[in-house]
């Protein structure tokens, strides 16, 4: 069987913790292609399927992607994960959804595009001394930042400035995230594989490695795994992977932070099985 993995201009090759799965896959007879999306000379119809990856730039190209994926979706190709949900997971406004469904949210609010928000009335509105404010499509903290109501006069110019070109969320800041870390619980075909915790370095809010986040494996208790299940089994397409973003608050419940279901890193390097589970759930979806 021939993949495509999906990568982009910046990061052509297999992303670092995805080598590990593909030198897998490999010693299984798969023969595996790193497939830059928007590279137009690709023939997206010789993969057997195209799994994304490490797309790391679309929400900077938005209009190019939802024009590649509208290409893809004539094609006789099998997509992971399925197309509806990548249109569906990369517009943030999903947390409506979830938030409806009693799933549990740290507080937020959608601010459209050329919408007028003052940040300092929002905060005070809300009682919310800090606040993280990212756009309602991105990934891996793209124009994301942390604003507090000491700060928010000096970054109302800033916001203002984002806000003529897309829609972004205000949320308030999770400390629980600082003290404890984010856990990332990972399935496949939905059914757990592995977790990790991921710390922020020093004087750093964000957990991602390039900004020096570090991740150790954990293991969920019950409860944390009940309700990310509950998020799971909200979403009623197959998925090959999904990665469940959250934390722990003060109660011991999981507030789930974001549901990754488009190009999240899958840390295969965290737990010996987790290249086997991958696997596995790969052939129950042929």
């Amino acid at each position: 069987m021939h993949l495509a993995f999906a990568t982009d201009r910046d990061h052509p090759d297999f992303a670092e913790d995805d080598r590990i799965l593909v030198s897998y896959l490999k010693q299984r007879g798969y023969t595996i292609t790193a497939a830059v999306w928007n590279d137009p000379e690709i023939n997206w119809e010789k993969f057997d399927a195209l799994i994304f990856r490490s797309v790391w730039d679309y929400f900077i190209h938005r209009r190019q992607f939802d024009q590649w994926l509208e290409k893809l979706a004539l094609l006789s190709l099998t997509v992971f994960n399925p197309l509806s949900i990548v249109r569906w997971n990369k517009d943030k406004t999903y947390f409506n959804i979830f938030k409806a469904k009693g799933i549990l949210i740290p507080a937020y609010e959608i601010i459209k595009a050329k919408s007028q928000q003052n940040l300092s009335e929002l905060l005070h509105l809300n009682g919310w001394d800090k606040a993280v404010i990212k756009p309602t499509i991105s990934g891996g903290a793209y124009n994301t930042w942390v604003t507090s109501k000491a700060q928010a006069s000096e970054h109302q110019m800033k916001f203002e400035y984002l806000l003529t070109e897309q829609d972004f969320i205000v949320q308030q800041f999770a400390q629980e995230i600082i003290d404890d870390g984010e856990w990332s619980l990972i399935f496949f075909n939905k059914k757990f594989s592995h977790a990790v915790c991921k710390k922020a370095r020093v004087g750093e809010f964000r957990v991602q490695a390039q900004y020096g986040g570090q991740h150790q494996a954990v293991m969920p208790d019950k409860t944390m795994m009940d309700q990310a299940e509950a998020v799971l089994n909200l979403i009623e397409e197959p998925l090959l992977y999904a990665r469940i973003d959250g934390f722990r608050d003060k109660q011991f419940q999981f507030n789930l932070m974001e549901l990754e279901l488009i190009e999240p890193v899958l840390f295969f390097d965290s737990n010996p099985a987790a290249c086997d589970n991958f696997h596995t759930a790969l052939q129950e979806m042929f």
